[in-house]
């Protein structure tokens, strides 16, 4: 390894991490109110830290710290979603105090700064490439949603903190074809799965945040599923297996039966405080715990699924992916007589409008990946009739064995399973954008291996050990030629397919074209900093020339 590639292994990420937080954390207690949702989820966590359980306040002034931080009465309050989140804020008012946006902003903002972190380790993981890794964290970093719900002190940021580490964890519990034959994938059930475990904890951690973060766990159990039949399959084409359908369910009881205890052991914790309480919220004198526990998920799911108030920032989440009704979260305005130093008036907002760059990029290159899914597919539908039929199959048959379409495949799981079950069962208006917050790192992650996969990006800094390349990988997809080995259905020193080629696009191989490529996705990276300069002051409540407030609302639904 050249000493600039050891060198750009610690630095890149370092820097990438560091321009995180400096855009997270950089005047994070202005403003000195509470915005938005804040007034009940900062109240709440104060509550929670005083009593166990959430208690009720005598006003909505969002004036807080000093003695309206301790307004609490002992009377439970009616509360919409799980405890952790709310623990989470109240371990920053903890170490802070509630005096300052400091104290109930920073845990949402070192949430945001380890969610581009986990995001990093988890495109190293896919690429074992650190450009690919740093530019998915450089374009999580700079994406408008995300710094904005990093820097408010709502739930939503802790959710896709949580939701990030169980793909994490998941992608370390898929091993190769090779891998998984020797943990018992003929005939016998693999029992032994600490990575399993370890993703039912952190999607437990997601659902104690917010329930949604069930929709990532039950997304991923169905990918791990899909890939263990697949497996079994693919043996039994070889002779090797009988009854992979068969095999593949059996497993799959037995991955839930691994994964499922260990999240609800970890949503149940999070009830500790209120569980330790009678006096909390749907408690009842003599009554078991766990049944008023029940009562108050039974009320909580009736709440939610009949949520019917108008508002106006609502947006049906179709509209989600293109960010086109971002949540005005605070506003304010003065004039010259205030001491407004710009003629047109002053302006101090937090609206999480995206980095167009990096949301709209992120849709294009998601919407490649399902073309590599659905293409990929058809081919190896084509390949079995050849099978059968006796021909050869072609070169493009081994497409479902590419590393390059399980990566595909695996961020359209992470993606849609925070996306499609809101656009499949929207009922309620009170449904806004920033929930999207939860597939920002996905997005960053397809874009960050399309840009790769067009800059043909160097590859790894060090030859994989053989553990390291029993991971279900996409080292090799992205820059040729990386080998793969013989069990994955590939000849010995031949690479396997990328994103690009899997999805029926041969970029020009020459120098120039590629020196082309490199300068074009250079170009767009550095356009998006500047728009995540640009628009940083209306991320981050900054105040600003109402003229420049203005320029930034591109679109009628930005207003």
């Amino acid at each position: 390894m050249s000493t600039a590639l050891h060198r750009l292994r610690w630095i890149a990420p370092v820097a990438v991490l560091a321009l995180a937080a400096l855009l997270r954390l950089w005047a994070l207690g202005r403003p000195d109110s509470l915005v938005f949702d804040e007034l009940y989820y900062v109240r709440d966590a104060v509550s929670q830290l005083a009593h166990g359980f959430t208690t009720t306040w005598p006003d909505d002034d969002p004036a807080f710290g000093g003695e309206r931080a301790t307004l609490f009465s002992d009377q439970p309050n009616a509360i919409a979603h799980p405890p952790l989140g709310k623990w989470l804020i109240a371990l920053g008012i903890l170490l802070l105090g509630p005096d300052s946006g400091w104290g109930w902003r920073i845990a949402a903002a070192l949430a945001g700064v380890a969610t581009v972190g986990l995001t990093m380790r988890l495109g190293w993981l896919m690429s074992r490439s650190m450009w690919i890794a740093c530019l998915a964290g450089l374009l999580l970093a700079v994406d408008g949603v995300h710094v904005v719900l990093s820097r408010v002190s709502l739930l939503d940021g802790f959710l896709t903190l949580f939701v990030v580490l169980g793909a994490l964890f998941v992608w370390r519990d898929q091993a190769s074809p090779r891998d998984f034959l020797r943990r018992g994938a003929l005939g016998r059930i693999a029992w032994r799965r600490p990575w399993l475990i370890a993703a039912g904890i952190a999607f437990g951690a997601a659902a104690a945040v917010k329930w949604s973060g069930l929709y990532a766990l039950a997304g991923f159990l169905v990918l791990i599923t899909l890939r263990d039949w697949w497996l079994r399959r693919r043996e039994r084409r070889a002779g090797l297996l009988r009854r992979p359908l068969a095999g593949a369910a059996v497993q799959a009881l037995a991955t839930a039966a691994i994964a499922l205890p260990a999240a609800f052991a970890t949503y149940l914790a999070s009830w500790a405080g209120w569980i330790a309480n009678p006096g909390a919220q749907e408690r009842t004198t003599g009554e078991a715990w766990w049944t008023s526990l029940a009562r108050w998920h039974a009320d909580a799911l009736n709440w939610h699924s009949s949520l019917s108030a108008p508002h106006p920032y609502q947006a049906n989440p179709l509209s989600w992916p293109l960010a086109l009704r971002p949540t005005a979260m605070y506003e304010a305005s003065w004039g010259a007589e205030q001491g407004c130093r710009w003629a047109s008036g002053c302006v101090s907002a937090i609206s999480p409008l995206p980095n167009p760059l990096v949301t709209w990029g992120g849709v294009l290159a998601l919407a490649l990946l399902v073309w590599v899914v659905l293409r990929s597919g058809w081919i190896a539908a084509r390949r079995g009739a050849r099978s059968v039929a006796g021909a050869r199959p072609s070169p493009a048959g081994r497409a479902f064995r590419a590393p390059a379409f399980w990566a595909a495949a695996f961020v359209l799981t992470g993606y849609l399973s925070g996306w499609l079950p809101w656009v499949l069962t929207f009922s309620r208006s009170a449904v806004f954008q920033f929930y999207a917050v939860v597939l920002t790192p996905f997005a960053a992650l397809a874009l960050a291996l399309v840009l790769g996969a067009l800059a043909c990006v160097p590859p790894p800094v060090a030859p994989r050990s053989a553990r390291d390349g029993s991971r279900m990988g996409v080292s090799g997809t992205l820059h040729p030629p990386f080998a793969t080995h013989s069990a994955g259905g590939e000849r010995p020193g031949t690479a396997a397919p990328s994103v690009l080629a899997l999805a029926g696009i041969r970029p020009d191989p020459s120098p120039a074209a590629v020196r082309g490529r490199r300068l074009a996705v250079a170009v767009f990276v550095i356009a998006a900093l500047v728009l995540g300069v640009l628009f940083f002051p209306v991320w981050s409540g900054m105040p600003i020339a109402e003229w420049f407030w203005r320029a930034h609302l591109w679109l009628p639904g930005w207003r």
